[in-house]
């Protein structure tokens, strides 16, 4: 009997979690199922939420993820996590279960010498180690050599510090803030001494590379010709010219003129009036460059090797004027205020003064093979915003979404003049049958001896109902004569807010409703990481209807449309 009382009890708590629905805002991401996911326990770690950090940044640092593996990831972690109840709204210091790539044969084997190695440490000693604060810029290969002193086997002690630090899933990524453990310098002669007694394949050479040495992802070889119209186009965005055509004549003041090949050494000018000559295949004479740097200010020869790609070089360019700089961009930009679009760039051109005109930001992204290209939507309301994105295929160079033409209809707008107005257009742009300044008898002089009418605002129909609703007070004995009626009444003011008329008016009519911030994701749709963001209500009909109050980019609003089937509507 106690058996089936049990069983009972846990069939009836399963029941409840299926049939639980959060009622929250943001409904458009994708959502949690209560289902077991197939991943391994050995194939998952937990993560502790970091200050400023968002869902999307977090996926893209996964171990071995790729642009590929991204929308599957989403997925898994919200599986993993359904205890949280929205993974848009992190905490700091909440923990987060994250899916990690499978190990192959060679990875596994290294991390079980690495664990034998910290078990033959004898016990004594295993506490003889110190935290060390990750600060930003610090690189693993940088600690051993910093923190510990040690210049020789780098390798194998970094095999060392990540067995003692399994937390550390990819000795090439770690992050600012976090803590690990470092061996005190006793420890670690101990556990090298047996890590050289064991056979085993050390940490492969590329796990200690120079961090100035570019990941194999951020390498980008195309055709001259393509790499060349990159380039131009890059520079051109922020308001520089690039010829390679022709000649450039340099006068050398008492002694004559250099000419220069453009075709050859192409001549960059920027709006400071910044000049570098781009040597781009190191063709210039050694002393060239001397001789530049005697007589001009603002003249610079900028020499490429046969290694530099398209980034490096562009790098080279850009740092080498007074006036912008090219970094590493490893978290999403947000743009705008009302919509709010996020999307990730690889590289950021800005201006080193912010407050110099035109405040020009341009972002590249780079494509790689089964990458999506961001729609075209999102890169003009970015430019809109002031950030231009180039995106660059590693193969052909340039690449991008044609323009996208979106068949809209007019876009429904609700007066703010007059309760009744606004009331009006509401539900009449919902299908419902609704009338204006409609005079509904009370008394009628056939029946009654008098005639007596009171003329309402709107009187709407729906599900067999009538509802009138009025933006001015009733005497009590009215309304109860148009309550006996059948009449559901709506009283509205002209001083409340169109946004709490609005709530008024769908909760009487029974229509279904939300009030919040919505966030559409490209990955739930098989598309380019990036997100639109809006507050405002969403009205559930035989359509989705998302009400706003500000104007919306036109473009971002076909996009809407098109891949998600979201109409607007605003007031």
């Amino acid at each position: 009997m106690m058996k089936r009382y049990v069983l009972m009890v846990l069939i009836f708590i399963f029941s409840a979690l299926l049939s639980y629905q959060p009622a929250a805002a943001k409904e458009d991401t994708a959502q949690i199922t209560l289902r077991k996911t197939a991943v391994s326990k050995k194939n998952v770690y937990t993560y502790i939420v970091k200050k400023g950090d968002i869902l999307s940044v977090i996926v893209r640092h996964i171990p071995g993820v790729t642009e590929e593996d991204i929308s599957d990831n989403y997925r898994l972690i919200q599986e993993l996590n359904p205890n949280i109840k929205d993974l848009n709204e992190l905490k700091v210091g909440q923990s987060l279960i994250l899916p990690r790539k499978p190990l192959t044969a060679s990875e596994e084997a290294e991390t079980r010498t690495s664990a034998a190695i910290v078990a033959e440490i004898p016990s004594s000693s295993s506490t003889q180690s110190r935290p060390y604060s990750i600060k930003k810029g610090d690189t693993l290969f940088k600690i051993i050599t910093r923190e510990l002193k040690l210049n020789t086997d780098p390798k194998g002690t970094l095999k060392i510090i990540k067995a003692m630090n399994p937390n550390i899933v990819d000795v090439n990524k770690i992050y600012a803030g976090d803590v690990i453990k470092l061996p005190v310098k006793d420890i670690l002669v101990k556990a090298i001494e047996i890590d050289d007694k064991k056979e085993g394949k050390l940490i492969e050479d590329k796990l200690v590379q120079s961090e100035t040495t570019f990941q194999s992802k951020d390498k980008i070889t195309m055709s001259p010709e393509a790499r060349l119209a990159v380039i131009k186009h890059v520079i051109t965005q922020m308001n520089g010219s690039f010829t390679s055509t022709g000649n450039y004549y340099l006068p050398i003041p008492k002694t004559g003129q250099v000419t220069i090949d453009c075709s050859k050494i192409p001549v960059i000018e920027f709006d400071d009036k910044t000049i570098l000559f781009l040597d781009l295949e190191n063709r210039a004479p050694d002393n060239l460059k001397k001789i530049i740097s005697d007589n001009w200010t603002n003249y610079y020869l900028v020499k490429v090797d046969k290694k530099d790609d398209v980034i490096a070089i562009l790098r080279k360019v850009f740092n080498t004027t007074k006036i912008y700089s090219m970094t590493k961009k490893d978290i999403p930009i947000t743009i705008g205020t009302n919509l709010a679009v996020e999307f990730f760039v690889d590289w950021l051109i800005t201006r080193t003064n912010p407050q110099q005109a035109p405040p020009l930001v341009q972002g590249l992204r780079l494509i790689y093979e089964n990458d999506s290209l961001l729609p075209k939507a999102v890169k003009n309301y970015a430019r809109k915003n002031g950030v231009i994105v180039t995106e660059i295929s590693g193969e052909t160079g340039l690449s991008g979404k044609p323009e996208e033409i979106y068949s809209l209809p007019a876009m429904p707008v609700y007066p703010t003049t007059s309760a009744k107005d606004f009331s009006y257009a509401l539900v009449s742009n919902l299908g419902l049958a609704a009338e204006k300044d409609i005079d509904i008898k009370i008394f009628d002089t056939e029946k009654d001896g008098i005639n007596l009418a009171i003329k309402a605002d709107v009187v709407v129909k729906n599900n067999n109902k009538k509802y009138v609703i009025y933006s001015r007070d009733l005497s009590p004995q009215f309304i109860t004569v148009l309550n006996q009626a059948g009449n559901e009444l709506i009283f509205v003011t002209d001083k409340e807010s169109p946004k709490n008329i609005m709530e008024k008016i769908l909760r009487a009519l029974n229509i279904p409703f939300v009030s919040g911030n919505f966030t559409f994701s490209g990955l739930d749709k098989k598309q380019a990481p990036y997100t639109l963001n809006f507050n405002g209500t969403k009205i559930k009909t035989n359509k989705d209807l998302y009400v706003i109050d500000f104007d919306i980019d036109q473009e971002i609003r076909g996009l809407l449309q098109e891949v998600w089937s979201a109409n607007i509507a605003k007031y």
